[in-house]
């Protein structure tokens, strides 16, 4: 596509000239990956931290050899040279952790989903905005590049007034977490750990439209899944004047695949690709079908887009696109889909504050 009135510019940004000194909480899996966007960024990784010490100077050792490894958070949220917070921990132990950092002066970007309670979330705000720091989500997957193209692009009204949206995932998720017990049992693995990503991109595609009005979802196992949990579901949700649709099959075997259609009053836009994006997007409009290749990939894009966020919006003095309250509306949409799983009923989102027991 030539840069026309149809250019979007969708990588991820960076602050101008701020760059704290950062800090990671939660030296697990997904560290690696955000540590290796920050160290191809150029950020300042001063400290790594993680109950486990192995763990912590494993991520020094690969990403930054001059960092501190520590154990103890509050020893690392006493340290004045270290602004920005980054927790990676497990949601069920992180609230505390994002209060105790907000209150010891630190900016915070807090790993995904962000809350199990939208009330938890609305408190940890309130933090924020009382000692005036900045708290951000890892809703990284709003910088996938294939996301992030469909988001700008719906934003600059390329395709007019929202109509419909439909989106569906084939890939092998069960063996993906298999080894993990904290996963491979994790009753609402595909809705809740995994389908935040999606259900974060629908309540920001479809903001100009109000809270959706119904959820309904219904999950399942499938013959030869590897993993005691439900591996399947699908999802519908129904705006006034829009409807959504989710297909997720989490232990395919082959042809693993990702794909949306996502229609407006004056075009639509496509993607095929792999479970977590591609490089294809497709423009079509009243001028005719114009093809767009977009650059990265999920995790890269994905990590450096929301660091580079709220450094940015730091430095800006603005709040940033992924600060706590952005996060709630997907977070609703999410415990609503959980609850008409569990119940087999329509749930009005705007009806449940918190994650189904």
């Amino acid at each position: 596509m030539t840069a026309d009135d149809r250019t979007v510019r969708y990588l991820p940004q960076e602050p101008r000239h701020y760059r704290p000194g950062i800090g990671l909480i939660g030296c697990g899996g997904i560290s690696a990956l955000h540590l290796a966007a920050y160290r191809e960024a150029g950020y300042d990784v001063l400290v790594l931290c993680d109950l486990i010490a192995e763990r912590a100077y494993e991520r020094q050792a690969e990403f930054f050899p001059v960092a501190r490894v520590i154990t103890d958070y509050h020893e690392m949220l006493a340290m004045p040279e270290l602004e920005v917070v980054d927790i990676a921990t497990h949601v069920d132990v992180r609230p505390p952790i994002v209060e105790a950092a907000l209150r010891a002066g630190k900016h915070v970007l807090s790993q995904k989903p962000f809350v199990r309670s939208l009330a938890e979330g609305r408190r940890l705000c309130a933090i924020a905005d009382e000692v005036g720091r900045t708290l951000a989500v890892n809703q990284n997957g709003r910088w996938a590049p294939h996301f992030s193209y469909l988001r700008h692009a719906v934003a600059a009204g390329q395709i007019g007034t929202l109509t419909s949206a439909d989106f569906a995932v084939y890939w092998p998720h069960d063996r993906i977490v298999e080894s993990d017990p904290r996963f491979s049992k994790m009753e609402d693995l595909i809705l809740y750990d995994f389908g935040i990503h999606w259900f974060d991109l629908i309540a920001n595609l479809f903001g100009e439209h109000g809270e959706a009005r119904s959820v309904m979802a219904n999950c399942g196992t499938r013959h030869g899944q590897v993993i005691p949990v439900p591996t399947q579901a699908q999802v519908l949700i129904d705006f006034d004047d829009a409807q959504v649709s989710l297909v997720f099959r989490g232990s395919s075997r082959w042809a693993e695949s990702g794909s949306y259609r996502v229609e407006g009053t004056t075009g639509v836009l496509t993607h095929t690709g792999q479970s977590l994006g591609g490089p294809d997007v497709v423009l079509t409009d009243a001028r005719g079908t114009h093809p767009v290749t977009v650059e990265g990939d999920w995790f890269a894009n994905g990590m450096r887009g929301t660091m580079g966020e709220m450094l940015r919006a730091i430095e800006d003095g603005r709040r940033p696109g992924i600060e706590g309250r952005a996060s709630l509306p997907g977070l609703a949409l999410c415990y609503a889909a959980i609850e008409s799983s569990r119940t087999g009923l329509r749930v009005d989102p705007r009806d449940v504050d918190a994650l189904p027991r």
